[in-house]
């Protein structure tokens, strides 16, 4: 049987899980943007006439924190004897980014699994559990992150106190959640179970130190990449936010990833880089021209490389298919 198309998987999903509510909220969020925007179109003037150096340099940005994000998938691979070639973790890093565009809930992770498992025979659980265990790892890095450039930088922001214990607290509760070894939270909503499997992947990885390496130099590099995405993209708009700013608001924009109910968390990230924004000090219209631009930046490559990649992979899938009869016979 020939293995279906990634890009073909994606689709289906989109047709399986694109519920009403989530495009109606989906179409909802666009209309008001769109309002608003239209209600205060002084904003858009610097977005309009960007020039060709800075959108390139927006779409550069997000095409290396897309090949970050394939980074950590080929060193969970290579723990378990998986080795990646470039097609694959960036491959499939780029779809993972489209797939996310394309349904309201994780369509990308699916399609990283659905190769992994018909190009490697990596377990669909193993996977899943990996690739959750990654987000302690990068919240940590990112709490850490998020205390140290609040007390270094930001020691007369009118939200000093809220956001440092925020960051302070995040780093503690993940802390001290890797540290018991049989912790289980209780319940069955989606975030319990997420943490659960979090912790189920984080066991698997804790005692190997250099892949923990890897990956808090990964998290690092995400955090400063993402930095100076927010940088330009702030700087894209006229405004003149320093780096310390941006580098805080791309740090509270991670927590975006939690909330799924629309494609690409459409108006979730949005809304939270805008107040995150406002509480910088860099004012919320700005924050949602950031958002809107980051975007637009991130689906050029995604869709452009994206479909690429995705046939690309279903040939290796259909080659391997191939060579897997031949040997039966």
């Amino acid at each position: 049987m020939k293995p279906p198309s990634i890009f073909y998987n994606l689709a289906r999903q989109k047709i399986k899980t694109g519920q009403v509510l989530s495009i109606f909220i989906f179409l909802a969020v666009a209309c008001i943007i769109g309002l608003y925007l239209k209600s205060n179109n002084e904003l858009l003037r610097p977005i309009l006439n960007i020039s060709l150096i800075n959108a390139l340099l927006l779409i550069a940005l997000t095409v290396m924190l897309t090949g970050t994000n394939g980074f950590f998938l080929k060193a969970f691979a290579a723990k378990f004897g998986t080795g990646l070639c470039f097609s694959e973790w960036f491959g499939l890093a780029m779809i993972t980014t489209m797939g996310n565009h394309l349904t309201p809930f994780p369509g990308g992770m699916i399609a990283r699994a659905t190769y992994l498992k018909h190009r490697h025979a990596f377990p669909y659980t193993k996977f899943v559990t990996l690739i959750t265990a990654n987000y302690l790892v990068i919240f940590w890095v990112v709490g850490m992150a998020g205390a140290l450039t609040m007390i270094i930088f930001y020691n007369s922001n009118r939200f000093f106190w809220q956001v440092t214990l925020f960051f302070v607290s995040l780093v503690i509760a993940i802390s001290g959640l890797v540290i018991l070894r049989t912790v289980k939270l209780p319940g069955n909503s989606r975030l319990v179970k997420l943490i659960n499997a979090a912790l189920d992947g984080w066991n698997l990885i804790k005692n190997d130190k250099a892949l923990l390496v890897k990956l808090i130099t990964c998290s690092l590099i995400n955090i400063i990449l993402n930095g100076f995405l927010f940088l330009a993209a702030y700087s894209a708009t006229g405004s003149t936010t320093s780096f310390t700013t941006a580098l805080l608001v791309s740090l509270l924009s991670v927590f975006s990833i939690l909330v799924r109910i629309t494609p690409g968390n459409f108006g979730i990230q949005e809304a939270i880089i805008s107040l995150s924004s406002e509480m910088a000090g860099a004012g919320a219209g700005i924050g949602l021209l950031v958002s809107l631009l980051i975007r637009a930046a991130s689906l050029i490559p995604a869709f452009t490389l994206g479909p690429i990649f995705s046939f690309l992979l279903t040939r290796k899938l259909t080659a391997r298919r191939s060579d897997d009869k031949s040997e039966t016979v």
